[in-house]
Formats: structure tokens, sequence, C-alpha cells
């Protein structure tokens, strides 16, 4: 159990004629993104060696018309993933070839419009009060009996930092999965959305046993975790209804 709770700690692309959904071109982007932070950044990054002879940036690979919108074909850079052109040596200079699969994967990024990987994702801030108050009011609507039970997570950081859907999406199933990997129940039992952005999320710790007096699961987290603001009862009296 205790590597477990360390481990606590430890998180239909569509196509029609080479246009794709806004959704679908986001996900084409950042696997694009992936690609090229695995075997390009390294030269070809902001702070790369060979940046001043090639930029891997969205912008930059357009502007230079190394990357033709709607054309792989004709663009150089994709050419240059596929061998050797008059222009220089075929890429990753002096590395394995990529994968037929990520060359593809950059042609369709092409053909779909080249969309840009970093994009802020438009949000209604959600203030620390406003988290707090959406936990008090669903306290209140519980039995009084339950209440005892409740906890809370949130992800309501990575919302406000702009995170896209797809990886907050991501982060709820990872929140879902690590919760019942570390409960004692064979049930398996996900954690509530209380809020309409699902950032905040209740669990009710009978549902995994962490409430048990013998194992006390909750506690054990509450003492690992390294953001733990302990409650003093003689100061924050007032905060308790």
């Amino acid at each position: 159990m205790k590597t477990a709770i360390n481990f606590f700690f430890i998180t239909l692309t569509l196509m029609a004629l080479g246009l794709e959904t806004a959704e679908a071109q986001e996900n084409l982007a950042q696997e694009v993104s992936a690609i090229f932070q695995q075997n390009c950044l390294n030269c070809h990054g902001a702070s790369g060696p060979f940046k001043e002879e090639l930029l891997i940036e969205r912008n930059a690979l357009i502007d230079t018309r190394t990357v033709i919108i709607g054309n792989p074909e004709n663009s150089e850079f994709y050419k240059r993933l596929l061998g050797s052109t008059e222009n220089g040596p075929q890429m990753p200079l002096n590395l394995p070839p990529l994968s037929p699969e990520a060359v593809e994967t950059i042609a369709r990024w092409i053909t779909a419009g080249a969309p840009d990987w970093d994009i802020q994702h438009d949000i209604n801030f959600i203030t620390t009060d406003a988290i707090l108050n959406t936990i008090r009011n669903h306290l209140k609507s519980l039995n009084p009996f339950d209440r005892p039970s409740a906890r809370y997570f949130t992800m309501t950081h990575l919302y406000n930092a702009g995170e896209s859907p797809e990886t907050l999406s991501g982060y709820r199933i990872a929140l879902s999965k690590l919760v019942n990997s570390l409960s004692w129940k064979f049930e398996i039992t996900n954690p509530t959305p209380i809020d309409e952005a699902q950032t905040i999320f209740y669990i009710d710790l009978r549902r995994y046993e962490w409430n048990n007096i013998t194992t006390d699961v909750w506690t054990q987290i509450e003492q690992a975790y390294p953001y733990n603001i302990a409650f003093d009862p003689e100061t924050q009296a007032g905060l308790l209804e």
C-alpha cells in the first residue's frame, strides 16, 4: 500500500477532403508536436544549434515556405523526411529516419492546414473562492451522516492554465484509475464532478474503504501529500460551519 500511495503523487480523428474538424485538427497538431519534440527540437528548437538553418516552429516553417499549407509533396520539410534533396540531406541528420506512421502524420498535418499546436483555450477563470464555495455547497447538499466521509480532488488549476478539453479528459480518466487502483473495494467507483467545468471531484471514503480504522488510507495520503495544509482550530475555527 505504501508503494501505491507513493504512486498516487507520481498523471476519431475525422477527415473529409483534407479538411478536419477543429477538435481533430488540434489532436493532429498535438501528435505532430510530440513527433517534433522527440526527434527534432534538440537541434532545431528555439535553443537548438541548428535553429538558424531550420527552426521547428509552426509560423517559421510556413513563413519560410519550408512547409506549404495543403501541399506536403512540394514542402521541403516533408521531402527531407523521405530522403535527401538538392537543399540538404535526409532528416533527422545522422539518426534513423522517422517511422512511416510519423511521416504520414506530418503529411496529414500539412494537408489539414498545418494547425498550430500552441493553442490558448478560452476559459472562464475559476477563483479559489469559487472552488471553496462549490465544495461547501456540495457538502451542505449531503446527508449530515455522509459529510465526514466526503473528500474532494481538484484540477481547476489545469483548466485555468488553458489545458485542452482532451488533456483534461485524460486527467479525469487518470484520476478515476488512480483512486480505484488504491481502493480496497471490488466495485469501481469513479469520482463525481460537482462543477460545470468538471474540475472539482467528490469521493466518499467509504466507497474505497479508505476510512477503515485498520488501514486508515486517507490519513496516510494526507501525511504523504507535500502540499498538505494543517487545520488550526484556534485560528481557523470560523471556517467551520
